[in-house]
């Protein structure tokens, strides 16, 4: 408990600190928009292990899905903990599809995907927008399903979505994936 207290405040002063110098508007919070390229800062190194327990949620999820091959409560659990909003509709429809197309091109049993920020867009104590590049190798049999680029909006999690603790940090996600023409979403932490 100790452990993931001190955790959660590291990465709290690590996100307050920068966003001490950011622009205040009337629409909303305080934010930084972070110049591109930020890979390689200790914001950057923070969220990749964010993202890394986010994906470690994932990967249990898709171990369970593979295993049960119907979708369990504790897929839905493990769901919720990471996916907030019309996401997390989005992520249930796909793995229906997923089942429905029989699970072709999941390894049996699936590793973890790897998502790594490769921009980060906005920061905020709240809210983090970045476009990502993810490994579906570990996951996948065959060549990866999606694109490498993608976007995720991370947003402060709401416990009573995760009450089983299975969510090992303090975001979900609003948003994970990319638009239909490749392009960037709006940026949902403005």
């Amino acid at each position: 408990m100790m452990r993931r207290l001190t955790a959660v405040l590291v990465l709290v002063l690590l996100l307050i600190v920068p966003a001490c110098s950011a622009v205040r508007s009337a629409e909303g919070p305080a934010t930084a928009t972070v110049p591109t390229p930020t890979v390689g800062g200790e914001q950057a190194a923070t969220i990749n292990r964010i993202l890394a327990g986010l994906d470690g949620v994932m990967g249990d999820l898709e171990r369970a899905l593979v295993r049960d091959r119907r979708i369990t409560a504790e897929v839905t659990d493990r769901l919720r903990a990471i996916y907030t909003g019309p996401e997390l509709l989005s992520q249930v429809d796909a793995f229906r599809a997923d089942l429905a197309n029989g699970l072709v091109g999941y390894k049996d049993p699936p590793g973890n995907r790897v998502t790594t920020v490769s921009r980060l867009i906005t920061v905020s104590q709240i809210c983090i927008f970045a476009e990502v590049t993810r490994d579906y190798g570990p996951t996948t049999a065959g060549p990866p399903p999606r694109p490498a680029s993608l976007y995720v909006v991370l947003v402060t999690k709401d416990e009573t979505d995760d009450p089983k603790h299975l969510n090992p940090t303090p975001w979900a996600m609003l948003y994970d994936g990319v638009q239909n023409d490749g392009s960037q979403p709006d940026d949902a932490c403005r």
